[in-house]
């Protein structure tokens, strides 16, 4: 029988008397005949192989030196921090990061490829529709404390209801959050909302606005009237996917906009002391001064983001994830462990029965290729022999707790 498959059907698999070479193969096995991201926890000098083999590596510092937290990516003291690290900072830490990578992409497609929407319109010419200081504090100032909230400060649930629903950490190992679709869409959502901030304001402005002074809008007037709303349809994106609000989120979000406003109406002016981009002197006064300007800034981000939210609104209803089910039972004050439990026990009933067939099914192939012929019966009354009982009267770590190893052996 393959060692792989018999090892992937079992829920653990215990290795003894193993060198440290062979230690590390069987991370090596692992990561080469399956997809799964290997981790590998030791303290002492002869788990340093098997530490640099696998994915992460964990070193335990203690008694037995510091050679494997030398190695190792991540270092504890005691193995039962494990679970915190695991279960509580692992998985809240790669939720906000595969956050800010998401985001982060967003955001730039929703500004830079309205660029290619207005290149249809000048003819391809080189004109730029944002001015040049603008667009370079795009990144640095006006969209930059979203994605540090979302990746500082986001969490979806308690660290309690982590700690006592493990189940919630199989939203990390399936990559259900960050994987080739995902980036679609999140693109792909990005190329929608630029189509939508671009031709949207110039739909309204298309037959110009005409001030008191008889002047009409130029380029950088519908230029930084489309900036505008696209500040704030992608903080209020940040807006939507934040699921864990503070006074911090606040600011970085609502912060981001004000601050926007703020620097339009100060930049449009500073070409009346220092001779440096004329292109923007008064338009602050003119955007600011169009009823026109304000209306689309209220209908043009809710255009962009009225689907997302629909979008959302409908999968969390229909088909909730565990974690949104753990958010609900969060909000109303209960304990989401025990309504996760009820609600997972049938599918955890049939992960069993897929493993117990998965071995079932090994072992009558592993007799038929050695010659050996299995008793015709029903599968159901097939059975497995092990060395000690499983879920009996008293436990295998009972039992391991009686016994004393300080004590001298009997004489036979």
């Amino acid at each position: 029988m393959d060692f792989f498959q018999l090892a992937h059907a079992c829920k653990s698999v215990i290795c003894c008397r193993v060198s440290p070479s062979q230690k590390a193969e069987v991370v090596e096995l692992v990561k080469s005949r399956s997809k799964a991201i290997t981790l590998a926890i030791g303290d002492g000098a002869n788990d340093v192989a098997m530490i640099q083999a696998a994915h992460i590596g964990i070193g335990i510092t203690g008694v037995e030196g510091l050679q494997a937290a030398c190695a190792a990516d991540y270092t504890i003291a005691q193995f039962r921090f494990l679970v915190n690290l695991l279960f509580v900072h692992g998985a809240r830490n790669y939720k906000r990061l595969v956050d800010v990578i998401l985001y982060s992409f967003y955001k730039n497609i929703c500004l830079y490829v309205i660029q290619v929407w207005f290149a249809f319109q000048n003819g391809f010419s080189g004109q730029i529709l944002f001015e040049k200081w603008c667009i370079g504090f795009y990144n640095v100032f006006f969209t930059s404390a979203p994605p540090g909230s979302l990746g500082l400060l986001n969490f979806q649930c308690s660290k309690r209801s982590r700690l006592n629903i493990p189940t919630l950490y199989k939203d990390s190992q399936s990559r259900r959050h960050f994987n080739i679709k995902v980036f679609w869409q999140w693109a792909f959502n990005g190329i929608y909302h630029s189509l939508l901030l671009y031709w949207l304001p110039v739909f309204f402005f298309k037959h110009d606005a005409v001030f008191g002074t008889g002047q009409s809008g130029d380029n950088f007037f519908i230029g930084n009237i489309v900036y505008t709303f696209t500040v704030v349809t992608v903080c209020l994106k940040a807006a939507l996917i934040t699921t864990a609000w503070d006074f911090l989120t606040h600011i970085a979000i609502w912060g981001s906009i004000l601050l926007w406003f703020v620097f339009l109406a100060i930049y449009s002016q500073v070409w009346k002391f220092v001779p440096f981009s004329a292109e923007m002197y008064g338009l602050a006064n003119w955007i600011y001064s169009c009823p026109a300007f304000w209306l689309s800034l209220f209908l043009v981000p809710l255009a962009c983001l009225l689907r997302d939210f629909v979008w959302t609104s409908l999968r969390r209803t229909v088909s909730p994830s565990l974690v949104e089910h753990v958010q609900e039972q969060e909000l109303k004050n209960e304990d989401p462990s025990l309504y996760i439990t009820l609600q997972y026990k049938r599918s955890k009933s049939q992960e069993n029965i897929e493993r117990t067939k998965m071995l079932t099914g090994m072992m009558v192939h592993d007799a038929s290729s050695m010659g050996i012929v299995p008793p015709q019966q029903p599968a159901e009354t097939l059975g497995f022999a092990f060395s000690q009982e499983e879920n009996g009267a008293v436990s295998q770590a009972q039992l391991i707790r009686c016994y004393d190893s300080r004590m001298r052996k009997p004489d036979l």
